[in-house]
């Protein structure tokens, strides 16, 4: 599905390729990159705000709802939080070092929409299968060989 590549120089510029697809990925200068992409957490940014559009313009086509034009905005930060703190009983694995990384997502919807309408495309953007996946995490494993 997606196939990622790093060579030894530039010392994090990464190519990965997916089906016809291609994307660079890298870390900024203060951290001894090139600065020639996306950082992979900014890449996954990315994709949240790209499938919330999506996703609203997916529906609302099938809905005949008059959406113009959809905006995006996501701000993140990991803030520290108390290890006992209450909103992650269920989900402790959340607290890495102390901290949770929280991600929120300012959705700005042009037309002439009706209050209904916002009301039911705001419901439909925590639907995306990219807020989805970060919201309820994925199973993820790997293996790693070495190549002569």
């Amino acid at each position: 599905m997606a196939k990622a590549v790093l060579e030894t120089n530039p010392k994090f510029l990464t190519t990965v390729k997916t089906d016809k697809h291609i994307q660079v990925l890298d870390e900024p200068i203060s951290l001894g990159g090139n600065d020639q992409g996306q950082t992979p957490v900014q890449s996954v940014y990315s994709a949240l705000a790209g499938c919330i559009c999506m996703t609203l313009r997916i529906y609302a086509d099938s809905k005949k709802i008059p959406l113009e034009r959809v905006e995006v905005d996501i701000d993140a930060s990991k803030k520290p939080v108390p290890e006992n703190d209450e909103r992650f009983a269920d989900t402790p694995w959340m607290i890495d070092k102390g901290k949770v990384r929280f991600i929120h997502a300012h959705i700005h919807l042009y037309g002439d929409l009706s209050s209904k309408q916002v009301k039911k495309l705001d419901v439909i953007a925590g639907k995306c299968p990219v807020h989805k996946m970060l919201k309820h995490g994925a199973h993820i494993t790997h293996e790693t060989h070495r190549v002569s």
